[in-house]
């Protein structure tokens, strides 16, 4: 599962794989699931390729039992769109109703904002933004709610780990 797959980036990637046998991109926005399919170029694909992937329109703070039983799920940049009073409908459509036994998290770190020069100071990287984490702040809601939902957890950097302010962005 690509959970806020956007316009399909991650997705381009998997459908690469042919482990990869069912891929599902989920997206609140019918606009960017229509790039998605564009960027994938779905109405080009052999009937074979195009099988293994769907494409859905679903808010992910809504429970959709249609994403139960996947083996991995994947959140990228996602979680920071989320107003942070509608986290808990998100936890509970993606760890008690789809329940997919790896959970993949990535969101930026809000500590490296500062050394991004084009940035202006207090500003989040994305309009859309509804906040974004430091790293104790997301590492707290992680285990959290890897301990709520019976999921084990561990962190990575994703980028350069600046020795000051850890990495761009943190998985």
């Amino acid at each position: 599962l690509d959970l806020g797959c956007g316009g399909g980036a991650l997705l381009r990637e998997l459908v690469k794989e042919p482990e990869f046998t069912e891929i599902h991109g989920v997206d609140v926005s019918a606009k960017a699931l229509q790039e998605a399919a564009r960027k994938l170029r779905l109405d080009q694909m052999s009937d074979r390729l195009r099988e293994r992937i769907t494409l859905r329109q679903s808010a992910l703070t809504y429970a959709d039992a249609e994403l139960a039983g996947y083996d991995a799920a994947v959140l990228m940049e996602v979680v920071e769109h989320i107003d942070p009073s509608r986290l808990p409908a998100l936890e509970h459509s993606v760890f008690v109703v789809a329940r997919p036994a790896t959970v993949l998290v990535t969101t930026p770190n809000v500590e490296y904002n500062p050394l991004f020069e084009t940035l202006p100071e207090g500003q989040l990287r994305h309009s859309d933004h509804r906040f974004e984490w430091t790293r104790a702040e997301f590492r707290a809601w992680a285990d959290a709610v890897a301990a709520e939902y019976g999921y084990t957890v561990a962190h990575r950097p994703v980028g350069d780990d600046d020795p000051e302010v850890g990495p761009p962005t943190q998985l």
